[in-house]
Parts: C-alpha cells; sequence; structure tokens
C-alpha cells in the first residue's frame, strides 16, 4: 500500500491525485482525468484522510467454514492493474476456496469508474444466476 499511495498522498494537490489515480487505476483513467468532481473527490479523500482512524482497524482471517457460508452469494471482480488488490496470495484464497472472481484486463483499483458498463454486466449476471 505504500507504494501505491506514496509520496502522493503526503502532500495531496491536484497533480499528486492525478499521479497516484494514474498508479490505480489501469488503461481507463481519463474516467477520473476527464470528470472534475471525481477529481475533486479524490483529492478530499486525500487531504482530509485520518491515518489514525485506520489504526483501530483490524483484519480477520475467516477460516475456510466460515467463507463456505457466503461463497456461492459472493462474486469478486478484481482489476488486474489493482496495486491494492490483485496479488497471488489473495487470488490463491479464492481459489482455495471455490470463490467465483473476475479478473478483468486493463482495469485498476477504481474499477467501478474506469469500467462502469462492465462491473454492472458482471454484477447483474451474477444476480440473475442467483
Amino acid at each position: 500500500m505504500m507504494r501505491a499511495f506514496l509520496p502522493e498522498a503526503l502532500f495531496p494537490s491536484e497533480r499528486s491525485v492525478r499521479k497516484l489515480l494514474r498508479k490505480l487505476c489501469g488503461t481507463n483513467v481519463d474516467a477520473f482525468e476527464n470528470n472534475p468532481e471525481l477529481l475533486q473527490h479524490w483529492f478530499y479523500l486525500l487531504k482530509y484522510f485520518n491515518n489514525r482512524s485506520m489504526m483501530k482497524h483490524t483484519i480477520t482471517i475467516h477460516s475456510s467454514a466460515d467463507i463456505q457460508v457466503i461463497r456461492s452469494k459472493s462474486l469478486f471482480v478484481i482489476g488486474e492493474q489493482d496495486l491494492l488488490s490483485y496479488y497471488p496470495k489473495a487470488v490463491a484464497r479464492l481459489e482455495a476456496n471455490g470463490m467465483r472472481y473476475r479478473i478483468v484486463n486493463g482495469a485498476g483499483h477504481a474499477i467501478n469508474h474506469e469500467m462502469p458498463e462492465l462491473v454492472h454486466e458482471e454484477i447483474t449476471g451474477f444476480c440473475r444466476e442467483a
């Protein structure tokens, strides 16, 4: 995460937000760069983010039995260029637990903004099958 967010998150400006989005997004970074409201939103996220609030969060590693309860009700849509979610250990865990997932080429962390039509298709298709 540090590699993804630093140094841009330390000194939030319009320029650093654009640079961070280029790191986090895939090939469709234009979804942000051509949308002043989304850029402003990301600027505010960086500028007013409280690191101390994150210190209270802990990561819970659920057992395979816990995961089996939600397996048929879950779909993971992960951007191939997502520095925060797409890494071998995460995908291996999804596979080991029989979770349904899709890796989307050319997408990054903000996949819902980068490729909204594709995400919509994946979610509605998954819901229709349920």
